[in-house]
């Protein structure tokens, strides 16, 4: 018989279903699991406010953003960061969940890529972004791109191919390159932009996590982090693009360096729930962790920056809408 375990969820993304999410399949080939939040044994949250400090059980973090974990508060964690501590923490990528696991694998087993894959190749360079509120780099980018040969904008944002892709890998298997661009640059915030220009077979432009080729083979890709300057960076595409050869050489290397297990975190809730319930707890209780909580609780400190965030997003597509551009501040 399946043991029995009560399980909350807080702090989730908008729209997110308690009863039917990621989550509940994974537990429940294992446990018979109820869904509560009367007096719930285990509590995954994740970074959207702060009802988990509401929570008395053992709190398992869960992050797809490029939050780092906050160990006072949580037992466990799963996020991005390259980090070691101990049985509290592992790094899971969202480009190993959420759906995406499935062109990660199949980057270990791709047919070679031959002169006439690349001859029916149609263009430069493709870009596919919707989100038009978080770091302006993928921006610069794009232009600087497009002083060279036209990019191919197949997303809501800066859309110039008549309307918004229906089908990412479709799009991006038309092009040489494909500029993918991470919404923050912060060692190990890696997702599924980089793997979607793999698995499109397209050589990536890749900005964002600046320690990728610890993770991805580093002659596979033009990771801007290795550059002094995007003029650098387009040098650099322009010697590929130039050269049949070379372009061949890269696209034909094995782009996964160190391969992830996709079901790391399944196997990480397991071993959580397995131990006895009064020996699963890690995370520190005193009288300065008490106040910090209170602290958060009162001043709601995190909720009120989410609304201004998000009304700040939801203000510019409206401008973007009406045909009016503004670029955010850059931040290096």
């Amino acid at each position: 018989m399946k043991r029995t375990i009560r399980v909350a969820f807080a702090d989730q993304f908008r729209g997110f279903d308690p009863h039917h999410n990621e989550y509940l399949p994974l537990l429940e080939k294992h446990y018979d699991v109820i869904v509560t939040d009367e007096n719930p044994e285990y509590l995954i949250y994740s970074v959207f406010g702060t009802d988990h400090l509401n929570y008395d059980c053992v709190r398992i973090f869960y992050t797809g953003e490029c939050m780092t974990p906050n160990f006072n508060e949580c037992d466990y964690a799963v996020g991005f960061d390259r980090l070691d501590f101990g049985d509290r923490y592992i790094r899971f990528p969202y480009y190993v969940y959420h759906g995406y696991e499935t062109e990660y694998l199949s980057l270990e087993q791709r047919k070679p890529f031959t002169k006439e894959d690349l001859a029916a190749k149609e263009g430069f360079c493709s870009f596919v972004v919707s989100n038009c509120f978080a770091q302006d780099k993928r921006t610069e980018l794009f232009y600087k791109m497009s002083e060279y040969q036209p990019v191919a904008s197949g997303g809501r944002y800066l859309n110039n191919i008549g309307g918004a892709v229906k089908d990412k890998l479709e799009f991006t298997k038309k092009y040489k390159f494909a500029i993918a661009c991470e919404n923050s640059c912060y060692p190990g915030y890696t997702t599924e932009k980089i793997v979607d220009a793999f698995a499109g077979y397209a050589i990536p432009i890749y900005y964002g996590d600046p320690t990728a080729a610890e993770d991805f083979n580093p002659k596979t890709f033009i990771n801007c982090a290795d550059y002094e300057s995007f003029d650098a960076v387009l040098e650099r595409v322009k010697e590929i693009a130039q050269n049949d050869e070379l372009y061949l050489s890269m696209i034909n290397e094995p782009p996964v360096k160190n391969w992830l297990d996709p079901d790391a975190f399944e196997k990480y809730l397991c071993y959580i729930i397995d131990q006895p319930y009064e020996k699963a707890f890690r995370r520190p209780v005193s009288m300065y962790t008490k106040a910090s909580d209170e602290m958060i609780r009162r001043h709601q400190f995190f909720e009120k920056y989410l609304y201004r965030y998000y009304k700040m997003g939801k203000n510019q597509l409206t401008r973007m809408s009406n045909g009016t551009f503004l670029s955010s501040k850059r931040t290096k």
